[in-house]
């Protein structure tokens, strides 16, 4: 008689199987292990030609961390205008409680996660060119790559069902392999050429600055966020890879961001964090606040210190200040920040910045804090119902993904969310690229219309363009 011993894959994968005879519906089945170093760009790259559609990428301010991720092993979406961190919620620890992990340690960032983003306006109406996307829309990987200062790391997720043999599971492992192997190669994306660059009715825009800060002088409001958006075309379709590699080098102290879903891809270079968690440590950012960066030395700190002082961006920043800690105040046993804002520096603009430092229990969750934190008054207003109001009759646009939480989590309760500004949707041959500036009573339209041309230029440089004026 022959004895055949199982690996400890076939073991747990077994299991899997059993659990879901037994839940009578698939159940996720997830391996970790550690790899030789591996470039994302290159893994996301390689993934092209069988996951166009369902590929994302993520690459932290601090870098610490670097996730990509290709296919689609289930993605949870939400169509309802209300509760929707609620449903995914609900679903995801239906998912990790049935599931099998096969991790010889919780590493960060490993294992079953979900990427994704939420509309920033659920009961805005949708714009055609965000039909790609529900009103939140989340993944969890086939393949992912983990980043971290630690090690590289792979994962690969398999909803495993009733009927499921190993043979399948040898065939994702076998292409697990391969596209280890071919991502170790440096891949170099095709460049397309920009076409035009069409700006949507800035007079129309600059009125809509006005009426707000005429609404705004009565008093009811202190603040309102109003964004626009200027549509790219291009002589080709224009693809994330591309895209991604320009904001990699021109934007290396940002997070980066870009997540397909069938023929969009909405993408990113943001520098504000929304929420951090890692075991009982949370972070958060106040952003708020912007000024040009200087040609020269001089003028850059010149231009950094008119920004301290300046009354209007300062009550701005205090808005945001305040309205973050109350969010945040209820998840944590601790919370501090510094008294007054520092600047935060990026390639094309400065801003008031307050880091935020809180220390809540391992079991506090990341949908939950964001539901109170989104929108903050940095990129809807004060108070946030009667701001969201104006900006639904004001802007006469869908935000889609713009200005909405982008981010991740992991099974461990370890997870990140940026606050997805300076970025563009993706789609075919066209793009759509969103900014916007927070108004108060003393705005001027003029100068705010500025301030959004100047926040256009990260993401039109990165898709081969410029922005005059």
């Amino acid at each position: 008689m022959v004895t055949i011993h199982k690996t400890n894959i076939e073991k747990a994968f077994d299991t899997a199987v059993e659990k879901a005879k037994q839940y009578q519906h698939p159940v996720l089945f997830s391996i970790v292990e550690k790899i030789d170093s591996v470039d994302p760009l290159s893994f996301y790259s390689e993934g092209n030609s069988l996951y166009k559609g369902t590929r994302f990428l993520w690459k932290d301010r601090d870098h610490t961390i670097t996730i990509a991720g290709l296919g689609s092993a289930h993605t949870i979406s939400t169509e309802g205008d209300r509760d929707q961190f609620f449903t995914v919620e609900k679903e995801w620890k239906r998912f990790i409680e049935e599931g099998v992990i096969l991790s010889p340690e919780s590493w960060i960032g490993t294992g079953p996660l979900l990427f994704g983003g939420f509309r920033f306006d659920p009961l805005n109406t949708r714009g055609q060119e965000w039909n790609d996307f529900e009103n939140g829309t989340l993944q969890i990987p086939s393949f992912m790559l983990t980043k971290s200062n630690e090690a590289d790391y792979l994962t690969l997720n398999f909803l495993c069902g009733m009927d499921d043999d190993e043979d399948s599971l040898k065939q994702l492992i076998n292409l697990k392999d391969e596209l280890i192997k071919k991502a170790k190669y440096p891949s170099v994306p095709a460049v397309v050429k920009l076409n035009s660059i069409k700006d949507f009715n800035p007079a129309e825009w600059k009125e809509s600055v006005q009426n707000v800060v005429d609404e705004l002088k009565g008093g009811e409001m202190e603040k309102v966020v109003l964004a626009r958006k200027c549509k790219v075309t291009f002589d080709q379709p224009i693809t994330s890879d591309y895209v991604l590699d320009n904001l990699w080098k021109q934007q290396p102290d940002s997070f980066i961001f870009s997540f397909e879903q069938d023929k969009s891809c909405f993408i990113g270079a943001t520098p504000e964090r929304l929420v951090k968690k890692t075991g009982e440590e949370v972070l958060s950012t106040c952003l708020a606040g912007s000024i040009a960066r200087g040609q020269t030395l001089d003028e850059d700190e010149k231009l950094g210190n008119e920004l301290l002082n300046d009354e209007k961006n300062r009550y701005e920043h205090h808005l945001v200040v305040e309205t973050i800690q109350q969010a945040l105040e209820p998840f944590c046993e601790e919370l501090n920040m510094p008294e007054k804002p520092g600047l935060m520096k990026m390639k094309d603009i400065q801003h008031l910045y307050t880091p935020v430092v809180g220390r809540a229990s391992e079991q506090t969750s990341m949908l939950n804090m964001i539901e109170k934190l989104h929108p903050t008054p940095a990129l809807g207003g004060v108070p946030r119902d009667k701001a969201l109001h104006v900006i639904r009759r004001e802007e006469k646009m869908d935000r889609g993904l713009y200005a909405g939480p982008v981010g991740w989590m992991d099974a461990y309760g370890n997870g990140e969310f940026a606050v997805a500004i300076r970025s563009g949707l993706l789609k075919e041959d066209e793009s759509y690229l969103y900014a916007g500036c927070g108004i108060v009573a003393d705005s001027d339209p003029e100068s705010e219309y500025r301030e959004t041309q100047m926040k256009f230029r990260p993401m039109l440089r990165a898709l081969g363009g410029t922005i005059h004026g």
